[in-house]
């Protein structure tokens, strides 16, 4: 039940533009341990039902660094953020080859950052 639960938070997140990281996912699921779902009110157990976002405006105010904007690549330039505009390097021969060394946390955080940079190579 708890799944159903978080997906509809990041479902809302979404829909409001942001994104949830991790660490701010776990505080949901120790916030909302034991709560049932239904339609779309969230009943935590001993202290009642609020709403899907209710629920996401009180997690923004107690944890605003845990939400981030969602890229929005349509949007004209006057608009966009300085971290939005800057181009990403592209990465070199020695990354790569670090890159194909690496293993466990690392491996897979480097090909996060190559993904993102629209490079696959040494996955």
């Amino acid at each position: 039940m708890t799944d159903q639960i978080e997906d509809a938070i990041i479902s809302a997140a979404r829909a409001r533009g942001y994104s949830i990281n991790s660490t701010t996912m776990a505080t949901v699921a120790i916030d909302l341990a034991g709560s049932k779902f239904a339609g779309d009110l969230i009943t935590i157990p001993g202290k009642g039902s609020l709403s899907v976002q209710d629920y996401l405006r009180d997690l923004h105010d107690r944890a605003p660094s845990g939400f981030s904007r969602l890229q929005q690549p349509d949007k004209p330039n006057a608009e966009r953020t300085i971290t939005e505009m800057r181009r990403k390097r592209p990465l070199d021969a020695a990354w790569h080859a670090r890159h194909a060394k690496a293993t466990g946390i690392t491996k897979s955080m480097m090909s996060e950052i190559a993904a993102s940079r629209g490079e696959n190579k040494g996955n």
